[in-house]
Formats: structure tokens, sequence, C-alpha cells
């Protein structure tokens, strides 16, 4: 089929469009024109064919129409052209009326090559309806705004007048037919910032300011304006609208003259009302005034009202008034103002300017009110502000302190923790260290230099072991047999051994009421702390002295009882030397772990630390008070021993017959491999059979395996699952195995050894071999 054939036939399918359709080739010559078009031109199909479409419109050579065809068969873009932009073609309607119309442009393909098809569209219809509506728009805004009371002006950015409504002509007395096409300053007396006003708009769509307008008969009025920027057919309009604002002017300046003299009057009328020229010499005072004075109107006038002022604040008002006159500021002084009897009040003096119109001031309106009330309340405020500015010191003095105090037991805890921690590791190797000792004396044979080194071995184990006790006891780790101990017994019986200890040179008394009452402590370790405090007693008293012990029952609300201690019974023992005492600064440090004041090698600084964690672990608290050359008085605050701690001791079990010569299957659990060893080597040379297992996931495993234990020994710090852990699983499952934990205090929470026997650590082989029968014998029971 030839191309023309092609083309001829898209135009037989588009004839029946209501649009025109033109089709032009790549020389933009018609290939394509339908009926719609034949009809509207007045040229046939066969007219136009294979001629240029420009050459037949050559007024289409002024439009956009030409590049756009070239873009569109180039570069295949669609483009669209308005009737309001461009003279398109001359398109006659039936009637022979223009047809307004847009032509959309479009590329399109036949047989391989690029064609142009432009679709034509009658607008007319629509331009027409759309001419009507903003024609009934504008009718309804001319009607709306004719009714505005309000002048109303368009005008273009050159100021020319293009619009205005009825109330301009009534506001303005020009005719419309007058203000058209005039420069918009006809109306104004200057310019008054509409300049920068039109500068204003370029960046905002409204502003408003006030101008002198001019009215067509030459008076002069105030106008506040509105000016607001709008954009109709490419064109820029600003809408002005004018309000008249003379007689508001007016009033509120009239009205500002009138606030200024009742500001003065109000100012000025609180009670006592006086007035000066502007010289300061007075020409009136109220009845007020008189009243309170007691003196003639005469005699006050001039200068002569100064002689109200009292005679010692004369001087000070003399000089500020004098200043104020010079000024021309607020005068404004708290005096006091004598009556004729004498007596006086104090009254603030106040008195304010009147300016004239050429900026002098005219006179003078003053009051005097009586502050009397307040000047007293103000004295009183000051006294009590310095009562309670001492009595907030005071407070923050007790802050302080109480401050002090906390910061000084977190940093005990803190180093407990750290010396607790400590001692465990220390109790785990000294039971090694003790328990191989043993053995290799046992084991060892018979020879004198061999257990003399033996026992300095031993013995220096046990003075390291020693030293963890007290570690512990500050730490307040250590295991307290809490129990009812009476005072009257435990001192006097520690007597002798107390005089050995100290030397010949050291008088030791005792006073101590039989009424005193028994007290909740461990009884070992209370007799280790007295033994402790009389041997710093005897090291401060070189040349001998005295050592008195006294015991007393302590009120609750004692004045002297710790702040520490909560409220309850209490009994304090007292230790006081005659030694050479202490200053503050040792005195602050004395309770903290390893300070001493002795030489090297004769003290380790943990025997007042010890008696403080023992005081303090059984509820207690520790004071001392010491002073240079005069002595040391140290104060145990022990709780009292309630009724139920006083149970006389149930009578022990019977012995178990056999059970110290039986030899025992033991499973020994235990993390650390040389703690683990050691205690075997005791038990299998105290005769026992051990399995040893390093976890109590493993010691579960034997348990549950065909292996038979009679009794389990088990450490208790060991990670993941503890030895107490271990032991109450296992008293669940095998409720009749005895347990015995093994431990080093350091890490026991409270009560943690309830229903287990307990075997401390560093620990001989004797008390493992005790251990071991109690917990036997305590189970068959």
């Amino acid at each position: 089929m030839s191309e023309g054939q092609s083309e001829f036939d898209v135009a037989a399918v588009v004839d029946a469009l209501d649009v025109g359709v033109i089709v032009l080739d790549e020389r933009q010559a018609v290939v394509g024109w339908n009926d719609w078009m034949a009809r509207v031109t007045g040229r046939s199909r066969s007219a136009v064919l294979g001629s240029n479409l420009i050459e037949l419109y050559p007024n289409l050579g002024g439009t956009r129409l030409p590049s756009v065809i070239t873009d569109c068969l180039q570069t295949g873009s669609s483009s669209i052209l308005t009737h309001s932009l461009n003279k398109l073609l001359p398109l006659l309607g039936d009637g022979g009326e223009e047809l307004l119309h847009n032509i959309v442009v479009r590329p399109v393909w036949a047989n391989g090559a690029p064609r142009c098809m432009l679709q034509v569209n009658d607008v007319s219809v629509a331009v027409a309806r759309e001419r009507v509506l903003r024609e009934r728009q504008n009718a309804r805004y001319h009607a709306i705004v004719d009714s505005a009371p309000d002048a109303i002006i368009t005008i273009g950015l050159d100021r020319t007048i293009q619009w205005a409504n009825g109330a301009a002509e009534q506001v303005f007395g020009y005719e419309l037919s007058e203000l058209l096409d005039q420069k918009l300053d006809v109306l104004l007396q200057h310019d008054d910032g509409l300049t920068q006003a039109f500068v204003e708009l370029q960046n905002a769509n409204s502003c408003t300011l006030q101008v002198n307008g001019r009215r067509k008969p030459g008076d002069v009025c105030q106008f506040e304006v509105s000016l607001g920027r709008w954009k109709a057919d490419e064109r820029v309009f600003i809408t002005t609208i004018w309000r008249d604002v003379t007689e508001r002017t007016n009033a509120e300046a009239a009205l500002r003259a009138s606030e200024g003299r009742h500001r003065a009057l109000l100012e000025a009328l609180p009670q006592l009302v006086w007035t000066c020229d502007q010289n300061g010499e007075c020409d009136y005072f109220n009845p007020q005034w008189q009243a309170y004075t007691g003196a003639p109107f005469s005699e006050h006038l001039g200068s002569g009202w100064l002689k109200a002022i009292h005679k010692e604040d004369t001087p000070a008002f003399t000089a500020s008034w004098k200043s104020a006159l010079a000024e021309g500021g607020v005068f404004d002084a708290d005096v006091r103002l004598c009556r004729s009897d004498g007596s006086h009040r104090w009254f603030k003096m106040r008195s304010i300017p009147v300016w004239a119109p050429d900026g002098s001031i005219s006179r003078w309106f003053g009051t005097a009110t009586d502050i009397t009330d307040h000047v007293e309340a103000r004295e009183a405020l000051r006294r009590s502000n310095e009562e309670l500015e001492a009595l907030v010191q005071e407070r923050t003095r007790e802050r302080e302190l109480a401050l002090n105090q906390l910061h000084e037991a977190q940093k005990m805890e803190t180093i407990g923790q750290l010396t607790g921690g400590v001692a465990h590791d220390f109790n785990n190797l000294l039971a090694v260290i003790l328990g191989s000792l043993s053995l290799l004396k046992k084991w060892l044979p018979d020879d004198p230099r061999t257990s003399r080194l033996l026992d300095g071995a031993l013995q220096g184990a046990e003075r390291g072991a020693t030293l963890t006790k007290r570690l512990l006891a500050f730490a307040r780790r250590q295991e307290l047999k809490l129990e009812a101990i009476e005072i009257q017994k435990l001192i006097p019986d520690m007597m002798d051994f107390l005089r050995q200890s100290l030397g010949p040179n050291i008088n030791i008394s005792i006073d101590i009421p039989p009424d005193v009452e028994p007290v909740k402590i461990d009884a070992n370790q209370l007799e280790l702390a007295l033994m402790n405090l009389a041997v710093n007693a005897r090291d401060a008293m070189p040349a001998g002295g005295a050592l008195v012990i006294t015991c007393r029952n302590a009120a609750a609300a004692a004045s002297q009882r710790p702040p520490a201690l909560p409220p309850g019974d209490y009994v304090c023992i007292s230790v006081a030397d005659t030694g050479e005492g202490m200053d503050q600064a040792t005195l602050a440090k004395a309770m903290e772990p390893f300070f001493t004041t002795k030489g090297l090698g004769k003290g380790t600084g943990l025997g007042l630390s010890m008696v403080q964690g023992l005081t303090v672990q059984s509820g207690g608290a520790l004071t001392m008070t010491s002073d240079v050359g005069k002595g040391t008085v140290v104060n145990l605050w022990l709780p009292r021993a309630r009724r139920e701690d006083m149970v006389a001791p149930a009578a022990g079990p019977p012995p178990v017959g056999g059970a110290a010569g039986k030899q025992l299957r033991v499973l020994l659990v235990d993390d650390d491999p040389l703690v683990r060893m050691n205690t075997a080597y005791l038990l299998m040379d105290l005769g026992h059979s051990v399995m040893e297992a390093q976890s109590g996931a493993q010691a579960l495993q034997l348990l549950d395996s065909d292996a038979r234990f009679d009794v389990l020994l088990t450490d208790y710090a060991m990670p993941g699952m503890t030895g107490l852990d271990l032991a109450t699983r296992v008293k669940v499952s095998k409720p009749k195995l005895p347990i015995v934990l093994a431990t080093g205090y350091a890490e026991l929470p409270p009560d943690a050894l309830l229903g287990f026997p307990r075997l401390g650590k560093p620990y001989t082989q004797e008390q493992l071999a005790e251990s071991l029968e109690a917990a036997i014998r305590e189970r068959v029971n």
C-alpha cells in the first residue's frame, strides 16, 4: 500500500471526530486533513494535501507553532498552544463567527516514518461560558465593594487609578471619571511612606500604613491604608483600602492628654497631697497634710514645708529634692514627718513633674503615703532573715556533718568489701598450706630440725589465719554465734589473762553494776575485741598507767547515743586509758583498716577496725574520744539481749557409736584444684575414700550415678552453681545424705548456712574430722 493511501486511511478514520486533525510529514507538508478542518477553514482535503502548512497560513510563522512542529518531528516532543497566548488558524463556525481554539501537537509514526499530528480543539463555548461566569462574579464583587464604607481603589504599578468604588467618591469628593487614569498622589498630601510600601509589596502580598489624605475641597484627613498586591492576565494590580481615622486619631490624642492628667492625679493621691511650682516652692496642701502636721496653711508655703521633715532626715531629703528639680526626674524618698506634738511616722514622699508644651516643667504634683507599718514589717523581716540565715547556716553545718558521716560509711563499706574478698582468697590459700604442713609433719620422720621448721611454718600460717579473721571481722563477714552474754561474768573471767598480757605497770579496774543487762553478741569475738582494746591501751602507756572498764545500761533516748544507732535498749562498755591520747587528725583515721601509729612490725592496724566491724555486725556501734596527754575512751554500744535470746542451751546429743571410726565415702566438691587436692589428702589420711568433683553440675552427675556416698563436702563459692545451691538441690533429692559446707565466710549472704553444718576455712585435719562427725551425728539424730 502506498504512503499516500496509508495517510488517506488515517484521515478517513478521524473524519468522524468533532475536533480538527492535521497530519504533517517530515517536510511539514499536509498528508492528513479531516472533514472538520475542511468545514471550519473552507479548504477541502484535496486543496491542501501536499502543501506546506506554514505556506498555506503565513500568519502562523509569527507563532510558536513552527518550532513546536520541528521539535515534534525531530525529538518526538508534545506541546499545547492556547488561544490566549497565540493567534492561531483563522477558523469560522457555521454562523460565520470566529472559533477560539487550542492546538495539541503530538508525534505519530506511519510506515516507519515520523509524522506530526495537530489536534485542533474548539474552545469557543467554554471560553464564552467562562467569560459569563467571570462577568457575573465581577458584578457581585462590584456590588459588595460598592456597599463598603471604606474607599477601595485599584491602581497599577505606576500608581495610575484603574478602578474605584462608590465610597471613594463620597470620601474624597471626586467623581469616578475624575479619578480614573489619575495618579494616586492626587489623594495624598505627601508621599507618607507609600513608595516604601510599594517596595515592601515586592516581598509580601499586603501591608498597612497611615497617611495624610487630601480631599477635593482641600481639607486634610488621617487615613489608614491597607495595600494588597494581586495579578490578573499577567498584569499586576494593587488594591488600596482607605479608612478615615481622623476622629479616632483626634480622640486618641485627647485621650492621651486626659490620661496624662489622670495619671498624675492618681499617682499623687494616696493620702497627703502637695503641689509645688517649677522651682520647688510649695503652693498647695490638702487638708490631710494640715491635719497631720497641725501647722497653719501659710506656715508651710514656699520652702516652709521642709520644716515637717525629721531633722535627721532633712539633709538627705533636701539634696535628693534639689537633684530632682534640676534633672526633672520623679522624686521618691522615705522620710519621717513630724507632728506638732513631736511624734513622727514614716512616709513615702513621691512627686512627679508636669510638662508644659514647650518641654519645660510647669509644676510638681506630690503625695506623702504613710508607710510606718511597712517600715516596721521590713525591719521585722530583716531580723527574721538574719535569724533564718543563722538557722540555714546551722542546718548546712548539720547537713555537711551528715554527708561526711555518709561518705565515711560508704568508704568503710567499700574497704570492707575489698578486705572481705581478699580474706576469702587467703583462706583458700591458708587451707592448702595448713593442710599440707600438718600432713608433712605427720608423715615425715621425727627429726628435731625438720619439726622446728614445720612448727614455724604452721605458726606462720596460723598467724595468717588470725589476720584473715581480723579482716573478716572488720568487713563484718565472720560468722557470729550471737547469744545472750552476761557482762558481769565474762569480763571478770578475763582479768587474769588481761593482767598477764598488760604487765605489772598497768593498773586494771572494772566497774560493772549488778543491774547491767545481758548483751547479744558472740562471746569469743567480744573477748577478742576487749583484748585488742586493752593491748592498744597498753601500747599508749609505755611508762605505765591505768585501764578502766565500765559497763552501763544506756537509755534509748540518751543524748550521747551514736546517731547511727536506731532507737532501742543498749549496754555501753567503756574502755578508758590514761595514755598519750591522739590529736583530732589521728582520731579521724584511727578506725581505718591498716592505719597504725605503732612502729614497723608492732601492729597490723586492724585491731580497732575489727572491733568496729564486730559491733556493727552485732547491731551496735563504736565511738571513741581522745585528747593528747589525757588518754582515750572507747565506747562499745551493744544491743541488749531479748528474752528469747536467753534460753538455756539444750543438752548435746549422745555420741553415735562407731561413727568416728567408720570409713566414710566422701564426695568432695571444690573448684580450686589445690584446695580440692589438699582436702582429699586430709580425708584419705583419716581413712576415708574420696571422689572429687570440680563443679556443682559434676557433683550432681556423680550423685545420679551408681556411686554411693556417706557425706557430701562442698565449697560454697563456686562459679555457676554455688555450694549452697548444690546443697539445697541435694537436700531435696537425697534428704538423708549429710552435707557439710566449707566457706571462707566473706561470700556468704545472710542465713546462707541455715540447716547445714559449716566448716570454716582454713581448717585443720582435726576440724575436718569433727565437722564430718557432726554432720553424720546430726543426720542420724
